[in-house]
């Protein structure tokens, strides 16, 4: 190789060994605030994974920073955008345990329910996470009664128990179609005692109407066509029944 295209391979390796520490370490010389701004930086324009980045390595570095606390809930934030519900949810449950006088701690704890909530899954499918979310959001609405999060968290505990109930309504409608009426009522009677203000109650009258009708218990079933009639007038279940007469 000749002198002059050696040396020149040798500076071309020492640039680049150069910039691979500088990319090793992109925080060197940062301050706790300075990543901070960058890690908001980054969130703010929809890089999810460099904020989050970020800000795990903020927290890593300054163990008495005055922004961990905001670092952390931003951290949180962060996660929850990119679609990692189930680590969000550890990362505002974390906000809480470390400052739970923070003023922040109703953004936390709403991110927690909020967080349980996009965890549920469809009704037809196991619903722990639905209960766990109605639990905790309940418990915003009590714990930060008056703040816009209790508000929040009370139209996702609204949203919790009607998927509760439609799943419910689906086990019983299942018996149903396969003329196991016995245990279809029991699960409609079930949706019609724990969820009377949803529009599931009705439509399980209703099918406590037709199962009684297709046993042959006429009683019961006038019973259940009164109720449909008196408690939900205006329901499609009502529009249905309205016109037909027990064993007709």
């Amino acid at each position: 190789m000749h002198p002059t295209t050696r040396r020149l391979t040798v500076i071309a390796l020492a640039v680049l060994s150069l910039g691979g520490c500088r990319s090793g370490n992109p925080y060197q010389g940062m301050s706790d605030v300075d990543m901070y701004r960058l890690g908001l930086q980054k969130y703010e324009e929809g890089e999810w994974d460099d904020a989050i980045k970020t800000l795990d390595r903020l927290l890593a570095s300054f163990a008495t920073s005055e922004v961990l606390p905001a670092s952390r809930l931003l951290l949180a934030h962060a996660r929850f955008s990119k679609g990692d519900f189930l680590t969000a949810r550890s990362d505002y449950q974390r906000f809480l345990d470390r400052y739970p006088g923070h003023e922040d701690a109703s953004i936390a704890a709403v991110g927690v329910c909020r967080s349980l909530s996009e965890l549920s899954p469809v009704p037809q499918r196991d619903q722990g996470y639905t209960n766990d979310a109605l639990a905790i959001c309940r418990n915003v609405v009590v714990d930060y009664a008056g703040t816009p999060h209790a508000l929040e968290a009370a139209e996702l505990a609204a949203g919790m128990r009607l998927k509760l109930a439609q799943k419910e309504y689906l086990v019983a409608d299942h018996y149903f179609r396969r003329k196991l009426f016995d245990s279809a009522i029991m699960y409609y009677e079930f949706v019609v005692r724990l969820y009377p203000d949803t529009e599931w109650a009705p439509m399980s009258l209703l099918g406590i109407y037709r199962s009684n009708v297709a046993i042959g218990y006429d009683d019961l079933a006038e019973d259940a066509r009164e109720q449909i009639l008196e408690q939900y007038p205006d329901s499609p279940a009502a529009s249905e029944v309205r016109t037909n007469v027990t064993g007709s």
